[in-house]
């Protein structure tokens, strides 16, 4: 039989079940998070409508931090399940300001959840996240943190920050797929998402991917794409040749000189 036709990706195998746990440990490791890892099949911002989805309920309040059209979004998220939200908006192409952050939290009603992005690609700004997170903490507020664009290129560490939920891609400084996405979700983020009936059998669906963690971590509901998965895969084999803090150097170093040039 002649080989001339044959090509491998008409026969692509099926990611191995048991290297999905493999996978979600070592985002772990790259978040320096010991929290739950979950794994979404598609783009990041799936992911954080996922969490918008399963936080918003009737008579939860949210403080939403907006610095670009995502945190917008996140906002609309959780007004449409119900909840009551206060946003703050920064100036076009600034950081929010951590005295307009602290000065809504002790104004208003008590607070459930603070959302925020970390760093926007479009504008290149870094919202003060260890001093807004140190703000929550002190209030017991749960946090959602978009890192999509921050993890590998900023200094992100979930346990050390207290963060509840990080929502993270691998396409942008990890340099890897962008059909996958994961989350970092802690015990107090997990107690707010799976009370008064959590929304289930649904894509958006935390709690959906909670039954996967409990149930060992194997096979992922659906039919994932296994290029995706093989694709993360790799970018991580290369993130933990190079070490993520020369990734994160390296990244530094070019928008130094990009600031520099400009």
């Amino acid at each position: 039989m002649s080989d001339l036709g044959w090509n491998p990706l008409h026969g692509v195998p099926s990611y191995p079940a048991e290297r999905y746990a493999v996978l979600a440990d070592r985002i772990g490791g790259i978040l320096r998070s010991r929290n739950d890892i979950l794994l979404v099949q598609a783009e990041a911002v799936v992911a954080l409508e996922a969490a918008a989805v399963s936080l918003a309920r009737p008579g939860l309040t949210a403080l939403n931090i907006v610095t670009s059209l995502y945190g917008g979004w996140f906002g609309q998220w959780l007004r449409r399940g119900g909840a009551t939200v206060a946003d703050i908006v920064a100036e076009p192409g600034l950081p929010i300001e951590i005295e307009a952050v602290a000065k809504a939290l002790d104004a208003g009603p008590r607070i459930d959840v603070l959302a925020l992005v970390h760093a926007e690609s479009a504008s290149g700004i870094l919202n003060p996240l260890p001093e807004i997170l140190a703000l929550a903490r002190a209030r017991g507020i749960v946090t959602i943190v978009d890192a999509v664009a921050s993890v590998g290129g900023h200094g992100f560490e979930v346990d050390d920050l207290g963060i509840d939920i990080a929502v993270v891609g691998p396409q942008k400084a990890l340099g890897g797929p962008a059909g996958v996405s994961a989350l970092s979700v802690s015990h107090r983020a997990w107690d707010l998402i799976l009370t008064d009936g959590a929304p289930c059998d649904s894509i958006l669906s935390l709690a959906d991917l909670k039954t996967w963690v409990d149930s060992g971590r194997r096979g992922l509901p659906g039919t994932p794409a296994p290029l995706e998965f093989f694709a993360l895969e790799t970018a991580l084999d290369r993130v933990e040749a190079e070490g993520l803090e020369n990734i994160v150097a390296r990244h530094a170093l070019a928008a130094s000189a990009t600031r520099a040039g400009l």
